[in-house]
C-alpha cells in the first residue's frame, strides 16, 4: 500500500533517527538503507523542504534529523512523500454509488484508515526502540549474504563513507 517512494523515505528516517544526531552523507545513507545513493538524495530534497532533515554541505557535512523523533510519526513522513488516498466516492464513478461506497470498496477504505491510524501511532524513536537490540532496518550485507554479527546499526550508521559525498 505504501509507495517505494515513501518506503525509502521511511528507511532514510530511520537511518537518521539511528545516527542519534550524527550527520550521515547521501551515500553513507544509501549504502546503510539500500537506497540507490541518488534516489536518496532526492528524498532527502523532500524531506528537507518538509523540515524533517536538514543538510549541511562540506568537510563534516551531511544529513541529520531536525524534527523531533519523539514526536515525528510514520504517518508524517509519508505524508510528505506519497499521501495514503482515501476512497471517499466510487473509483468508478458509478452514479448508484454516489453517496454511498459499495462494500469492496467501503472495506478497501476501511484498510486504508487502518494503515493511516497505525502509521499515526508509530514514532521514529518508538520504531528504534521497538526492536530490543534487533535492527530497526534490514541491513545490506557486505560479505555475501551475511549480516554484521555483533554490529549495531548505530556503528553501522556512523561508519564513514567510502569516499567524499555532499549533501544534495
Amino acid at each position: 500500500m505504501l509507495s517505494t517512494t515513501s518506503e525509502y523515505a521511511l528507511r532514510i528516517m530511520i537511518a537518521l533517527t539511528e545516527a542519534g544526531g550524527d550527520s550521515m552523507t547521501t551515500e553513507q545513507i544509501g549504502n546503510f538503507t539500500n537506497v540507490p545513493v541518488d534516489y536518496a538524495g532526492k528524498v532527502l530534497q523532500w524531506l528537507g523542504r518538509a523540515q524533517l532533515v536538514r543538510g549541511r554541505r562540506g568537510r563534516g557535512g551531511g544529513f541529520k534529523l531536525s524534527c523531533d523523533p519523539n514526536a515525528t510519526s510514520l504517518l508524517d513522513i509519508v505524508n510528505v512523500i506519497d499521501p495514503l488516498q482515501r476512497i471517499t466516492s466510487c473509483p468508478l464513478e458509478r452514479d448508484q454509488h454516489k453517496d454511498k461506497l459499495c462494500a469492496l470498496h467501503r472495506r478497501i477504505d476501511e484498510v486504508i484508515a487502518q494503515l493511516e491510524d497505525s502509521l499515526r501511532s508509530m514514532t521514529l524513536t518508538s520504531v528504534v526502540e521497538e526492536g530490543d537490540g534487533e535492527p530497526s532496518l534490514c541491513q545490506p550485507s557486505n560479505n555475501g549474504g551475511e549480516s554484521q554479527p555483533g554490529v549495531s546499526n548505530r556503528e553501522v550508521a556512523r561508519q564513514p563513507a567510502a569516499g567524499p559525498s555532499q549533501p544534495q
